[in-house]
């Protein structure tokens, strides 16, 4: 699957000025059984799209080309057989980006300045993403879950990099490393990592390089070191990771006993159980510093003062309401914001809030995205400032 990490919200942040942006969401099923109804629901929101343009004034060749890349993928069945739970698709002049993501997004279709990202926030927050990584005798695999959803990562390059620096290093009968591509990657390479008793011969030292190799490599997959990671292994192998990992949140409590025979799903379910507290308590915490800075002029839920501290890096913490929308338009050199209630089209502006938790995220800001009735203040977005 792919990923969505800040330097590909800056990707998409960045076309902006090749306006009309298009913004596709929808719900994909998996197999080839399901790739004609992903196909179907496609061209139906890319229609949806097309109506859309007809208030952008552009010339016919020019809405042609803008939508040509992805007419051409309707008819992909193998795309649309090897997806995950929901599909982004971005289009733009001279640009065109998906991410196949463990999120069953509601189907929409928006054409707009700039992309529309609020979709994205079960994603983007930092209070809902975390790792698990199984390490067994016989394999190697790293998830990314949420609350509700994980997926197996593809590892195939890191199995690359692994061959380049231990096949003269460790007998090809001790290492076994899967690689948890999907299954469109083809057969996944393995190499051997020991059975049974065998690995009690294997020199201590080897062991730990093989694991700091791990440690090194899946760190440029973890998205910095914002979401924390659970362990899942036997009880001899815990504290010879956990000797060799630099990855600070490295959780304490891991998922106990060999993984090989459980499930993504299994997997997830009792990472969970040992993550949730960590969420909730950080949540609250977050919560808790608001209330006390409330009136300091520490925090805002005020949309006209809150995009523009985001803008300048200011929020440290962000809380907002998904499925809410305050749109209008503003414009950073002047900081002049002005509302619209009732857009009917793309005349009436950006979503606002979707522009601060854009620019929260990108200056390494925290975003909660929690139902109204959790959020810590009566409105839809509220901010806690740096200074």
């Amino acid at each position: 699957m792919e990923r969505l990490n800040k330097e590909e919200m800056e990707l998409l942040l960045s076309q902006g000025k090749k306006e009309p942006c298009i913004s596709i969401y929808m719900p994909t099923k998996k197999g080839r059984e399901r790739a004609k109804e992903n196909s179907t629901r496609f061209k139906n929101l890319l229609a949806k799209a097309e109506e859309q343009l007809e208030s952008w004034s552009l010339e016919p060749a020019e809405k042609s080309n803008l939508l040509d890349s992805a007419k051409k993928l309707i008819s992909d069945s193998y795309y649309w057989a090897n997806q995950s739970e929901g599909l982004a698709y971005f289009i733009a002049d001279g640009f065109s980006q998906y991410y196949r993501l463990p999120v069953q997004f509601e189907e929409m279709s928006v054409v707009r300045k700039t992309f529309h990202i609020k979709p994205l926030f079960t994603l983007l927050s930092s209070d809902g993403q975390f790792y698990i990584l199984a390490l067994s005798q016989k394999d190697a695999r790293l998830m990314r879950g949420t609350q509700t959803t994980v997926e197996e990562m593809d590892l195939s390059k890191l199995i690359e990099k692994f061959e380049v620096e231990f096949v003269d290093e460790i007998p090809a009968q001790f290492l076994q490393f899967h690689t948890g591509a999907p299954e469109s990657a083809g057969t996944r390479t393995a190499i051997y990592f020991g059975h049974g008793g065998e690995i009690d011969s294997l020199m201590r030292e080897r062991l730990l390089n093989y694991f700091r190799f791990i440690d090194r490599e899946i760190q440029g997959l973890l998205d910095g070191n914002n979401s924390p990671l659970i362990l899942a292994c036997v009880d001899y192998l815990t504290p010879l990771y956990k000797t060799s990992s630099k990855y600070p949140l490295l959780f304490e409590d891991n998922i106990k006993g060999n993984p090989e025979n459980l499930s993504a799903g299994e997997l997830h379910q009792k990472a969970w159980e040992i993550v949730k507290p960590y969420f909730q308590e950080k949540q609250e915490t977050a919560k808790k510093r608001y209330h006390e800075l409330k009136g300091t002029g520490k925090t805002s839920n005020d949309i006209l003062e809150i995009l523009p501290a985001a803008y300048h890096g200011r929020i440290s913490e962000l809380f907002v309401t998904p499925g809410v929308q305050q749109w209008g338009r503003y414009d950073p050199a002047k900081e002049e914001i002005s509302l619209n209630e009732n857009p009917q089209d793309g005349s009436g502006g950006e979503d606002l809030i979707d522009m601060a938790v854009a620019k929260t995220f990108l200056s390494n800001g925290t975003v909660y995205a929690v139902d109204s009735g959790q959020m810590p203040d009566t409105a839809p977005v509220a901010a806690v400032y740096r200074w």
